[in-house]
């Protein structure tokens, strides 16, 4: 894995800041984790392709993970393009959620919510165009 870099936020949330030295070079992933009362923020920048897919996987996995998370969103406000593995990597993960957690994107544009609406996804999961949309509904 990489290295984390945990700190505070102005809001006094716990950050984590990951730097992915698997994800070869020409690819930009990062990957930013925000945890509030029981709710996880996944803060994605970059671009989710076939090189970076498999790395925001094992995150929203080991997100997914931890015991007692009720709400798990994906913040791809950040994100500059979206291939169909990553919208895999969505559903695949929604599909892992259902019944234990609340799975919530944030997605707005034509790099992210045009691909998740092209493909049928806004009919099958709660997409926000914020993060403050989706948390509005926690």
């Amino acid at each position: 894995m990489g290295e984390v870099d945990a700190e505070r936020s102005a809001s006094g949330c716990s950050v984590q800041r990951m730097e992915n030295p698997e994800v070869a070079s020409g690819s930009h992933l990062g990957l930013d984790v925000d945890v509030t009362e029981g709710v996880v923020v996944l803060h994605v920048s970059g671009e989710i392709d076939v090189v970076t897919a498999p790395v925001f996987e094992r995150k929203l996995a080991e997100l997914a993970s931890v015991s007692g998370v009720p709400v798990l969103v994906v913040d791809l406000l950040g994100v500059q393009f979206l291939s169909s593995a990553g919208l895999a990597v969505l559903m695949r993960t929604a599909d892992d959620l259902e019944g234990r957690s609340r799975f919530l994107i944030a997605a707005d544009g034509p790099a992210t919510a045009r691909p998740m609406t092209l493909v049928g996804m806004a009919d099958a999961l709660e997409i926000f165009p914020t993060v403050e949309a989706a948390l509005s509904t926690v």
